[in-house]
Order: C-alpha cells, then structure tokens, then sequence
C-alpha cells in the first residue's frame, strides 16, 4: 500500500462535494498524518464522485485502521485517497462500506499527489452505486445557500400573504402572466428546486437588497 504523509482534509458528511476553495475559516479540518493512496480509471472516478457508494468488503478490510490523524479529531478508521491522475479525493466510508464522507485537496497537495500516483498501478475497485447524487450536488457552496435562502424567502411571503413582494419577485425571473398566487408560486418553487442558475442569484441579491434597505 502508498502511503502520503501530512495532508489536510476537510471532510464533509454533507452529500454536496466542496472545493478547495469554497473551504471555510470556520469548517472541521482534519490534519492527516498517514492515509492510503489508490489509483483507479477515469470510469470509477467519475462513479465514485457522482454517486453514492458502497465499496466491498475486501476493500474496506485492507484500509481499516491505515488513516491516521495527527490530533484524532474525528475517527476516520476507513479511509483512502483515490486518483485517476487527474483529479484527487479523500473518501471515508462507514465499517458497512457506504461512503459517508468526502474531501478535496488543496490544490498544491493535489498537485504532488497526481505526479507520486503516475507511478502507482492502476487497481480495478469493486463497489455498487447505491444512489445517484441529485442536482444540488452540482451547486457552490454559495449558490447552495442562495437557493436555501430563496425558498425560505417564498415561502415565508406565501405563509404571510405578501402577496405584492411576491409577485414583484417572480416577475423579475418570469414575465407578467395569467396565472393564480399558486401557479406562480409553484412554478417559481420548482424552477428553482430542479434548476437554479445565474438569475437567481440575481434574485437573491434583491432579496438581501430590500432587508438592508429598511
């Protein structure tokens, strides 16, 4: 087994998968002194970063205890890196072998690590895919928090029946219609449920206008 030495990782238990650099002050950093490094295809790591996983017992047997934390923080008994010398990513998984948390790299980290792993062989894995991420997995950390913030916002004017601010919002993304209160607003709900993109950001800082505003 490869070894890396003194890395650190910001594990998140989170589905969503956050960047480098989308990393906090205030995020649970995990300073690794010792954690196994595999080299897979560009096939599992596609799998393994956009679904959940499952991986088999031999595996989870081989890398059970090898993950060391320099201040044992968190208990990581399973854990490996996996590289397809394009990409790196830190997975932990549970002692079933459902993968539970994952991290990034910072980018100089990752840098060392893809040239180290152009000597590795490769290794076929053997897991299942027990669920594919859905459309939030794909967001910033930001953008993540925008849409959160958007459907409470609406919401909340439904529930109070703030019906002008309402409508003022959802013609800013739509154009003036037909329709009833509850067309617009589970048209709006869905829209930005299932595809949030640049003009709800937009609406997002209306929304933060109008607060600082008052």
């Amino acid at each position: 087994m490869t070894y890396i030495y003194d890395l650190l990782l910001n594990f998140n238990d989170d589905d969503r998968f956050i960047e480098f650099y989308e990393w906090r002050q205030d995020d649970y950093f995990e300073h690794i002194k010792r954690i196994p490094l595999i080299r897979i295809n560009s096939k599992q790591m596609q799998e393994i970063t956009n679904n959940k996983v499952r991986i088999d017992t031999m595996l989870l047997n081989q890398l059970k205890g090898l993950t060391i934390s320099y201040k044992n923080k968190k208990d990581i008994k399973y854990g490996a890196l996996f590289s397809d010398l394009s990409k790196v990513i830190a997975l932990e998984f549970d002692n079933k072998g459902n993968l539970i948390s994952r991290s990034a790299l910072l980018l100089d980290e990752e840098e060392d690590i893809l040239e180290e792993c152009e000597d590795l062989e490769e290794e076929t894995i053997s897991y299942t895919i027990i669920e594919t991420y859905n459309y939030d997995y794909f967001l910033t950390r930001e953008e993540h928090f925008k849409k959160n913030y958007l459907l409470k916002e609406l919401k909340s004017l439904k529930n109070d029946k703030i019906l002008d601010k309402f409508n003022y919002l959802y013609e800013e993304v739509f154009s003036k219609d037909t329709l009833t209160f509850e067309e617009r607003y589970k048209k709006i709900i869905e829209d930005i449920t299932t595809s949030y993109n640049e003009k709800y950001n937009h609406l997002y800082e209306i929304v933060r206008l109008t607060y600082t505003q008052k």
